[in-house]
């Protein structure tokens, strides 16, 4: 869901000779969209060179939401601009960097069999040892997954994890769950599971593939989110999650190797990394 405007002058070369009103106008219209971008309402605004035609970028409002916030726009409201708002679907998406915000791989080396890490990466039981505070999974129609078997295409998960919440009085913060649905995606024993990701706005894959000469594996973790128009999302998924793989797959490289699992049961602040 998201929305264009477009803005048009009513004066034929308003942009080359305007009057003090208009001029009155446009200053708070900058402040208006100013206040919109601040609020995350838009994530782009700006006129053409020629100044025929200004383009406004609601990520997160529908048509008549967009429409509605234009209305009091006050160079829309003084008749300075018309206003044009069209339902707006992303089809592709860049940030004119090389960075691609949509994805990342990241990969461990982990002394350990590729049937056991499998049991980690597969399994309800396993999930909990180093990543989830709690994992779930049903069959299709709504049977209860088995905790110790490998969960297969098709199953669905509840990914739940314990947060830092709110401080009371006393400075003391509680713990909060967080969870969401998704789907297993596609599963290939021992070698490959895919996860959705953001109940479904992507997906989260690993691959488990062995060394035989020294007794180690690798678990290389691919992440990607669907094309979205929400930036916030994607920077979230991207900065976010990147930092939270690092940890748990450092996290999952301790449990196999050491029996040691560094996860914070107990917060009491925020900026926790090993919750």
């Amino acid at each position: 869901m998201a929305a264009i405007a477009f803005l048009r002058p009513v004066r034929p070369n308003f942009h080359r000779d305007p009057t003090l009103d208009e001029l009155g106008a446009l200053g708070q219209h900058l402040a208006y969209l100013q206040g919109l971008v601040s609020a995350g309402h838009v994530v782009m605004a700006g006129p053409s060179e020629d100044g025929a035609l200004g383009v406004v970028m609601f990520p997160h409002d529908s048509a008549a939401q967009a429409e509605e916030r234009m209305r009091e726009d006050p160079a829309v409201a003084a008749a300075v601009f018309t206003c044009e708002v069209q339902a707006w679907r992303m089809s592709l998406f860049g940030t004119g960097s090389s960075r691609d915000w949509l994805g990342f791989t990241q990969a461990i080396h982990i002394r350990a069999d590729a049937v056991t890490a499998w049991r980690m990466l597969a399994t309800c039981d396993g999930l909990e040892r180093w990543f989830l505070g709690k994992a779930d999974a049903w069959t299709h129609d709504g049977r209860q997954w088995p905790r110790d078997v490998s969960l297969e295409h098709g199953a669905k998960l509840r990914m739940t994890w314990m947060c830092v919440g709110a401080c009371d009085e006393r400075g003391v913060f509680s713990t909060e769950e967080q969870s969401e649905d998704n789907d297993v995606l596609r599963t290939e024993a021992p070698h490959r599971i895919r996860l959705g990701w953001y109940s479904g706005k992507g997906w989260v894959e690993f691959r488990v593939s062995p060394h035989l000469a020294d007794g180690r594996i690798t678990i290389e973790l691919e992440q990607r989110m669907h094309p979205s128009s929400d930036f916030r999302q994607l920077e979230q998924a991207y900065i976010g999650c990147r930092e939270g793989w690092a940890f748990y797959l450092t996290n999952l490289k301790s449990v196999l190797e050491h029996g040691t699992d560094l996860r914070e049961r107990t917060p009491d602040r925020k900026g926790i990394i090993n919750l």
